[in-house]
């Protein structure tokens, strides 16, 4: 019993016990310190440099300028001990050695918020769609044109009227000649206009046809102002039945005579239309007017 209470105080088995302890106080003071930065969030910084254990701390070192999240630095502190255990102790008779110093980097103060927060979304309200009923409106009806003026029965015209031009001829049946085409009327009365003969009386149905010269040797001809006149303008036909057709004008037009289109002036129409026609455009001694003025009218109207 004395001989080992003598051994266990001994100052040679007490040394090492004492540095074991600082040993021990001095790693848990590194893991406490350790784990408090640990649960800072990372702030990077492009001006801070880490320093590592194989490079000598300089003076002079300055960190990358591109880095925008810098590396973490290597650890150079004791390796954790599992949780429940102690760290090994150091071998008898030898100093343990000295406490690496902590790595800290210095965060700067965050100046901006890299990660916003993301703000919470509710689900939208579904609502069940409502149906609005349809709304019955009465169709509106077009205003009912007025009934188109019927055909008159065939009469020889016997006087043409236009009172924008202040146009008044008697009127003279006209032919074919050899060719085909329709022969203008004699050149001794210029202000004499014709209508094919052969063809409709104005204010029946179909086209009727009337001519009159622009010009002769002797003066300005009947229709010298034709190419004058504008759609709307009106168009009267007197008849040998005393009736007067009333033609409304719906175009004038100047053809070529070398294109002049024969179907278009010339076809049949299922109702009663006018066509007035004379010489126009350029004049030429040796071929006359390179032209003809067509008027084109529409019967909308008859007085007795």
């Amino acid at each position: 019993m004395e001989t080992g209470r003598k051994t266990s105080e001994s100052p040679h088995s007490f040394t090492p016990s004492v540095k074991h302890l600082v040993w021990a106080l001095l790693a848990g003071t590194v893991l406490v310190i350790s784990g408090t930065r640990d649960n800072e969030p990372p702030q990077p910084s492009a001006a801070q440099a880490f320093a590592t254990p194989s490079a000598a701390p300089s003076a002079t070192a300055t960190a990358t300028p591109s880095a925008i999240f810098p590396a973490a630095p290597r650890s150079t502190g004791p390796v954790r001990a599992a949780p429940g255990t102690s760290p090994a102790p150091a071998a008898p008779g030898h100093a343990g050695p000295a406490a690496p110093p902590t790595v800290r980097p210095v965060w700067p103060p965050m100046a901006t918020t890299y990660f916003a927060p993301v703000p919470r979304t509710e689900p939208a309200r579904t609502e069940p769609a409502r149906t609005v009923p349809a709304r019955t409106v009465p169709a509106r009806t077009a205003p009912v044109a007025a009934p188109a003026v019927g055909p008159l029965p065939p009469s020889d015209p016997v006087r043409l009227r236009i009172p924008a031009l202040r146009v008044d001829a008697p009127m003279t049946r006209l032919g074919l000649d050899a060719a085909g085409a329709l022969r203008p009327p004699p050149d001794d009365n210029p202000l004499l206009a014709g209508w094919y003969g052969e063809g409709t009386s104005p204010g029946s149905t179909g086209t009727a046809i009337t001519a009159g010269h622009v010009d002769t040797r002797l003066g300005p001809g009947v229709f010298q102002k034709l190419g004058l006149l504008t759609k709307g303008a009106t168009v009267e036909i007197v008849r040998a039945d005393r009736r007067t057709a009333v033609f409304t004008v719906d175009a004038v037009e100047v053809y070529d005579k070398k294109g002049f289109p024969d179907k278009k002036v010339y076809s049949h129409s299922e109702r009663p239309e006018l066509r007035v026609i004379t010489c126009g455009g350029s004049y030429s001694k040796k071929t006359g007017y390179r032209s003809n003025v067509v008027v084109y009218a529409t019967l909308t109207a008859v007085r007795s």
